[in-house]
């Protein structure tokens, strides 16, 4: 696309509270910083002072803001009434938000609905803990937010990153859904073109580098925050697996022990191995014959869509965005998250024939980094023509 001249150093305010080099959403951030900068934008990072966005390298102002951590909610509510402050003075051409703050002319809504969230919780829990959903000050306060942002006289657009999530927003704020625009998740599919085939071939090898046994068949568990992400469905399966299968998991949960302990009391402590939060999961994705992730709610994994480009089979729930772009062969979606044997019945496909690994990156060609986030840019500075 070419844009008339004017368009040229325009300035984009890109609002992140906060950084840390192991999430998924920090990520996606930083490369689509990278694309508004190669379009010749002015970007600046609105964030918070526990985020240091110098490490990315990129040319960027960070525009550091107050914010009060005692509390989440505390948390949640100074960002946004300084995000509000500084907006009112600093001009704009253009505010996208990769989070709900209500004082932006896009959203990124790559979080999912909050709403829309509670709803999975709810369904997943006891009433007595549903109620404290609903109750708790800080999932109140999100959800007001939510709104005010979604429901915006200011919001152009909302870009969301899966049809799961444009479904949700059209349910919950009927007013917003002709806002929406879809925009699945890119994949760095050329950069881990080598990788790819390094693990092709030296695949053992790697194996015997992370102290694991070559001969086993792998199940790849990745994500913190493992409630969300069905580690526990995902273990629990395991125990109708054959004993050849193994899992490992790579992330952390402040429950780390509670789930070590549900390996220990289910007889799989030498099954699974927890091997901790990771900067970079070639390696694992290298070893992996299949990727799991049972997840209550997840608007689109990067690990999963990471996971298909490396040519590692995938099973997951239509919870995760992701399965909007599985086909036939390249995984299986798990027909009942409820129901542990319908877990291990879906992991099971894995074991059994399925599309070879060359075959099943080949299907996630098209969600290329660079066209997807090109994708974001273009919407952003077409609403900007338009005025």
């Amino acid at each position: 696309m070419v844009y008339p001249d004017n368009f040229y150093g325009m300035r984009i305010a890109i609002i992140k509270s906060n950084f840390t080099p192991y999430g998924g959403a920090e990520k996606y951030t930083t490369r689509l910083i990278g694309a508004f900068l190669k379009n010749n934008f002015s970007v600046d990072v609105i964030t918070t002072a526990h985020s240091d966005w110098s490490s990315t390298d990129l040319k960027l102002r960070q525009i550091v803001l107050k914010q009060c951590h005692c509390t989440n909610l505390l948390r949640l509510m100074t960002f946004h009434a300084s995000v509000k402050q500084y907006l009112q003075k600093e001009p704009y051409d253009c505010i996208l938000g990769m989070e709900c703050t209500g004082y932006h002319t896009h959203i990124r809504a790559g979080g999912g609905c909050h709403a829309a969230w509670i709803r999975r919780r709810c369904a997943e829990s006891s009433w007595l803990r549903c109620l404290s959903f609903r109750m708790n000050p800080f999932h109140k306060a999100m959800m007001a937010l939510e709104k005010t942002a979604f429901l915006s006289d200011r919001l152009k657009r909302i870009i969301c990153n899966s049809h799961l999530v444009e479904n949700e927003i059209a349910s919950f704020y009927p007013r917003a859904k002709d806002k929406v625009t879809v925009v699945h998740n890119g994949v760095e599919w050329d950069e881990v073109a080598n990788a790819f085939e390094t693990g092709l071939k030296k695949r053992d090898d790697i194996v015997r580098n992370l102290h694991l046994n070559p001969d086993r068949f792998f199940f790849l568990f990745v994500g913190s925050g493992y409630e969300r992400k069905g580690l526990a469905k995902a273990i629990r399966a395991l125990l109708f697996l054959p004993d050849y299968a193994d899992l490992i998991i790579v992330g952390k949960d402040r429950r780390q022990n509670y789930y070590e302990g549900l390996c220990k009391k289910s007889g799989l402590a030498k099954r699974v191995h927890f091997l901790g939060p990771q900067k970079n999961i070639i390696p694992f994705l290298q070893v992996a014959d299949a990727f799991v992730l049972p997840t209550i709610y997840d608007p689109f994994s990067n690990a999963s869509l990471e996971a298909l480009a490396m040519g590692v089979y995938l099973v997951t729930s239509n919870a995760n965005g992701c399965s909007e772009v599985m086909t036939e062969g390249s995984g299986f979606i798990i027909r009942n998250l409820s129901d542990t044997h319908s877990v291990a019945e879906a992991m099971r496909t894995a074991l059994e024939p399925h599309l070879p690994k060359k075959e099943i990156r080949e299907t996630v060609r098209h969600l290329d980094f660079e066209k997807q986030l090109q994708k974001i840019v273009d919407s952003c500075i077409a609403d900007m023509q338009r005025g």
